[in-house]
């Protein structure tokens, strides 16, 4: 029985460890490539994608300068 609570136990951790941030990959009209930790974000109201980078900085980018957005 402890066996089986363990295994539970371990196999829970991997789904959390799986459900995990996805890293993305935006470039831009002047071919510079943005990685982020996540998927960004549009804000309709502002019109920019926001989102996070590796190192954990807020950005925020103009949607007119986005030429694709692609997940890793």
């Amino acid at each position: 029985m402890k066996k089986l609570s363990i295994m539970a136990m371990l196999l829970y951790c991997l789904l959390a460890l799986a459900a995990c941030s996805t890293p993305y990959r935006m470039m831009l009209k002047d071919g510079t490539v943005l990685m982020m930790a996540d998927e960004p974000e549009f804000n309709e109201d502002t019109g920019f994608y926001e989102y996070q980078t590796l190192d954990g900085k807020d950005v925020r980018v103009n949607k007119d300068e986005v030429v694709e957005i692609q997940e890793l």
